[in-house]
């Protein structure tokens, strides 16, 4: 397995996010890394309801109180940890998730 650094964890606030783009499976994609304490989760900026960008507010990834990865577009809750969408017009369907490490304050991804 090989790992690539895409930020620093402070670059991303404490239960925030912050979108970038990274190279994944070969490709320039549209990423998110969200942030709990020192855990990330990290997915593909994509909409599995209607293959738009969860932020369509730019860096915009959350509800109201910080607690569900929320798209922009049409409202879907999807829950931090798995991606999993709890609410909306696509329940039960995940955001594509990215495996992540932390290791010396930089956030990689692990393909």
């Amino acid at each position: 397995m090989s790992s690539t650094e895409i930020c620093k964890l402070d670059d991303v606030p404490d239960n925030d996010a912050k979108g970038m783009v990274a190279e994944v499976d070969g490709k320039q994609r549209n990423i998110f890394v969200a942030r709990k304490g020192e855990q990330a989760f990290a997915y593909l900026n994509w909409c599995p309801h209607n293959q738009v960008l969860i932020d369509q507010i730019p860096n915009k990834f959350f509800n109201a109180d910080y607690s569900l990865i929320q798209c922009s577009k049409h409202g879907a809750l999807f829950q931090i940890e798995d991606g999993l969408c709890v609410e909306g017009p696509c329940e039960g369907e995940s955001l594509k998730s990215l495996t992540t490490s932390v290791e010396n304050g930089m956030i990689c991804l692990v393909e």
